[in-house]
């Protein structure tokens, strides 16, 4: 326990940071322990903004690889970038007036919150997986008459609705991986109908709440014509989301999701034909992958990250906003900003940003 206490938690307030400063590296305010890979899991407060902190040094991470990998993130147009391990702030940087406190949209990486959302609420028993989505919706949700009382939850949380951003029917549900917005939104309905509450309270209480995120708010968001939520947070909040994933909706002793069979089934592979997508999270390590856009679009060869560990998953939303979760090495990573530079043509999800990234964030690791 002696060693435990050294690791102080502090206020990391940073100021904006030029690409050539140390301020954007942890800097231990105590002695390291000896091994700091026997430290337990940390976690944040609640109730205020305190984290503690570790430096990549103490972790046997490379330090001047770890510089340059913030660097290139800071020149592709990112607006914040945290990396945390079990807890501990290792590296922040801002750039562009952000700081600690600022927030912004995160995009479509606000699904894999509302997976969680779902989640939670097949604990608490109030719904299943394979409800028909209409149980909670009513009828004619859809314009697909045929097949709508076919398409379940689950599909929804998929992407395997067989929709189009019309709500017309394609294709049989759960025979093909359509990202597909105004079908995911419909979750909202679910959630508020199921909850009994609206989406905001309920993610109040069930999440924000209890570990903390106290920047994130819903913002509406209109996509082809359907009224959908999006999630704004700040980069920290980001990581907060990302470390109660990493510990399996545990959260310092209280138990925020505590069903062990929804991450069974939203983190390992759900989609038809995408092996890496589950419940609105995407998976790296797997065979093959299929990226947003047309049904007509077809499967890709490899992993979704290809230089990334293979046990990574990650919440990846439009203009490059990323939460990476990679268990192996107790490691979150939040992105906040534009769409980079390499990301070429706007993308809803995965980019060139992040297997570029990655290649220089795997140097930072020890072997």
């Amino acid at each position: 326990m002696r060693g435990i206490r050294r690791t102080a938690l502090v206020v990391t307030v940073w100021s904006m940071l030029t690409a050539c400063s140390g301020a954007d590296l942890a800097v231990s305010t105590a002695p390291a322990p000896v091994d700091p890979k026997s430290l337990p899991m940390a976690f944040p407060s609640i109730t205020t903004d305190e984290w503690a902190t570790i430096t990549p040094a103490d972790l046997g991470w490379d330090t001047l690889a770890l510089r340059a990998a913030l660097d290139w993130a800071g020149a592709q147009k990112s607006t914040a970038v945290v990396i945390a391990w079990r807890g501990r702030i290792v590296a922040e940087r801002y750039w562009k007036g952000w700081t600690p406190s600022t927030d912004s949209i995160i995009a479509s990486a606000s699904k894999s919150v509302v997976s969680l959302l779902v989640g939670r609420l097949r604990e608490q028993g109030r719904l299943t997986f394979d409800d028909p989505a209409t149980r909670w919706l009513g009828a004619s949700w859809s314009r697909a008459p045929l097949t709508e009382s076919r398409i379940t939850v689950k599909h929804l949380l998929s992407m395997s609705s067989g929709l189009d951003d019309s709500l017309k029917a394609v294709v049989e549900p759960n025979t093909r991986f359509y990202y597909n917005n105004p079908a995911y939104y419909q979750l909202f309905g679910v959630v508020a109908t199921a909850s009994g509450q609206s989406v905001v309270n309920y993610s109040a209480s069930q999440l924000f709440a209890p570990i903390g995120m106290r920047t994130a708010r819903w913002v509406p968001n209109i996509d082809t014509g359907e009224l959908g939520l999006v999630l704004s947070c700040s980069a920290r909040d980001m990581v907060r989301f990302g470390h109660l994933i990493l510990n399996r909706g545990r959260w310092n002793g209280h138990t925020i999701l505590g069903d062990d069979s929804y991450f069974a089934a939203a983190l390992t592979t759900a989609a038809s034909n995408n092996p890496s997508y589950g419940y609105l999270w995407w998976l790296n390590g797997k065979s093959s992958y299929r990226i947003p856009g047309p049904y007509v679009l077809p499967t890709l060869p490899g992993a979704l990250i290809p230089s990334a560990p293979i046990d990574l998953i990650a919440a990846l939303g439009k203009g490059d906003k990323k939460i990476y979760v990679i268990p192996s090495l107790d490691v979150v990573i939040a992105r906040h900003g534009e769409e980079a530079d390499v990301a070429n043509g706007n993308p809803l999800a995965l980019s060139a940003f992040d297997e570029q990234w990655w290649q220089r964030l795997r140097l930072v690791f020890p072997k």
